[in-house]
Parts: C-alpha cells; structure tokens; sequence
C-alpha cells in the first residue's frame, strides 16, 4: 500500500507501545525530517473518527500558522519525509471529535461505564521546604501527572527538543498525532497538561477554525516564560475540542477549561491546584453532557486531599518521589490499569530547578527515568 493512500478503511495494525526517546537539535525543518523519518507510514487510527473538510482544515492550518509560523515549517518536513501531500496529511491530524470509535470487543472489555472515560490526572504543589545548611525557606512547585487512555495507544514518545532559533527548549510526551505534545516542561520551568473532556460532539459548521488539541501544550511550551502567558494564550486561541489544560511554573498556576463554545479558568486557591477529566467552572456545566464523571471527580477528590509537604529538607529526589508516590495510587484510582483508564505513562517534575522524571507504563510497577536538564 503506498504512504499516501488512505488507510482509514484498512484493517488495523496493532503496534508495540513506542516509549523511543528523541534528543532533538536544529530548526524545525530537519526536526520535522528525523521525526517524520523515525515514525512508521503515518495513518489515521481506526478508532477517530472522521476529520474535517479540507477547507476545513487548511483554515485551521492558517490559525496554527498565525500562532506558530516555524510550525508548520516541521509538520512539511514530516510529511516530506513520509512521502505524504502536506494538506492531506494535515487533514488527516486535524481531530475534532475525540471520542474513541469502539469495536464491540472494546466495548465487552470495558466492563463498567465508568471505564470508557479518559483518566489523565495532574496536581502542582507549592511546597515551602528548609535548606539541609539551613538558612531561609525555599519553595519548591511539585508537579505529577498520569496520561490515561486506550492501551492500543502505540504512540508514546518523549522528545527533548532544543531548537536553535523561534522556541523554548522542552521535554515533553506525544501521543498518536505528529507534531502534539500531551504534557511536558519548557526551559523556563513552565508545565503544562491536556486532559480531554467528553461533551457533546459539535458539527463542523458549529465550530470556527482552531487549534488541534495535540498542538495547544506545545504552543503554550514553546511560546511562553510564565504560567500566566500560557494561561493568557490558551484563553485568546480558538479551540475545536472540549479540554481542560493545567499551566503552571515556579510561581503559580492555573487551570484553563477550553471549549469550542467558551473558555474559562480555574484560579489557584491555597498552595495546591489539581485537574481531571470534567468541568468544574459554573459557565462551562452545561457543556459537560451525558458523560459519566464519577471517576475523574474521585480523583480530582484524591489529588486535593494530599497532606501537607512543608517543613521537609530541601531534597528535590525526596519532593518527586513522594510526587511518584501520589501518581502510584490505585484507591482512587489514579494510576490505571485497565481499559480507556490504562495509565499510558507518568511524570513528576520539580519547576524551579527544572527537573523530570518519566515513567514508561503505570508508575505502580514501571520505574522513572530522569530527563536531561536543558
């Protein structure tokens, strides 16, 4: 079959999870290549739906652009290097309906309602802590976070990604979509998450052209030096899905609750902040829907009830692994292990001195490596 046809309709390929890591220098051009290069041929994953026209799409082409020209600069070279017409493959990543296209085998394996509901999960702690030498109190921003979603998830790659010109440095993860980023941490110590949530699905024409949700952690990354700048981008951009995102760096954070109707945010209150799979600002409940929430307020519920960490030595390796520690829970549950709640991998991270840790599996049983610093 060659690279370029259409494999939506093919029967699907189950791929070995990818947990590849890649130490990315140079301009957005030859990132792009390699990228595109190291990937197997490029298809739609037979539980998406549909994208959009491609009109449709090349307008939303153009808000990328308008946000992030050097962008699209990557995504050309990727498709170059995958034999792929740009538009097409392009199209082909423009997702607006998130929701997963389940077999009746899937659905048989997902024993509860509870289990087709997306279970990714993120806390940021400030943590006031005494220096081993003594001296005045340092305050550290913890964060962990857990991406949950369908083990036929092959995708699962951590990128460290150092551009020579237009772009913060990162670390982060991407899921099934070229060019996206899921979570990660920029040079200067902003974090930022994606947690889908499952409203009502909007028709093309009920929607203006936007940002595709795999792209808004990397523009909020590779854009901004503060929380409050990604907190201010995320606000201002047209979306097509229904998210919720935690920004956050060594000051402060928030929690932007985005729809292609509205966007709202979530204030810090106290020295925690934590996000899960619903809606919680009064003007975005009525967006919520039919889904079922009960697993992801659990868990919201268990983040927010974490003790109190002040008053520890300075020990950063101390801070992140009580943060694994959280991430490691199976009451609540917030490390999954079945279904659409199979936790794909994990990571804490410590802002201030821009420290983190990756787990390629549920962090119940599946060690964390630390990535280079930037």
């Amino acid at each position: 079959m060659a690279r370029g046809e259409d494999m939506s309709n093919a029967s699907p390929v189950v791929e070995a999870p990818d947990y590849r890591i890649f130490d990315l220098r140079g301009d957005y051009a030859q990132i792009g290549y390699v990228l595109g290069q190291a990937d197997p041929p490029f298809s739609m994953q037979p539980w998406w739906w549909p994208p959009p026209s491609l009109r449709f799409a090349n307008a939303c082409m153009d808000v990328v652009k308008d946000f992030h020209p050097h962008l699209i600069d990557e995504l050309r070279a990727y498709a170059d290097a995958q034999r792929l017409p740009l538009r097409e493959f392009w199209q082909r990543c423009c997702r607006i309906n998130l929701k997963a296209r389940l077999s009746v085998a899937d659905l048989l394996a997902l024993s509860s309602g509870a289990g087709i509901a997306e279970g990714c999960s993120t806390f940021v702690r400030y943590v006031s802590v005494r220096p081993a030498a003594g001296g005045s109190e340092v305050r550290r921003a913890i964060v962990g976070r857990n991406y949950d979603y369908l083990p036929k998830q092959a995708r699962r790659q951590r990128i460290r990604f150092v551009p020579d010109c237009c772009a913060h440095a990162t670390i982060g993860a991407r899921g099934s979509v070229p060019a996206g980023r899921y979570d990660g941490l920029n040079q200067h110590g902003v974090f930022a998450s994606l947690h889908v949530v499952m409203t009502d699905v909007l028709g093309e024409a009920e929607i203006k052209p936007g940002v595709p949700f795999h792209l808004v952690v990397r523009l909020a990354l590779e854009l901004c030096r503060t929380a409050r700048e990604a907190r201010d981008l995320l606000t201002r951009m047209p979306h097509l899905s229904s998210l919720n995102y935690l920004v956050a760096d060594p000051n402060e954070a928030f929690v932007v609750e985005a729809d292609p109707r509205r966007v709202r945010v979530i204030e810090q209150e106290g020295p925690l902040l934590a996000v899960t799979n619903h809606y919680r600002h009064p003007d975005m409940l009525e967006f919520q829907g039919g889904r079922a929430s009960a697993n992801s307020a659990c868990r919201l519920a268990f983040l927010m009830q974490q003790g109190c960490w002040d008053g520890a030595q300075d020990d950063v390796d101390g801070l992140l692994s009580a943060a694994a520690g959280v991430m490691a829970d199976r009451s609540a549950p917030v490390c999954g292990l079945q279904g659409a709640t199979t936790t794909l991998w994990s990571c804490v991270a410590e802002l201030t001195t821009h420290r983190i840790r990756y787990a390629a599996g549920p962090p119940c049983f599946a060690p964390y490596q630390e990535m280079p610093a930037f």
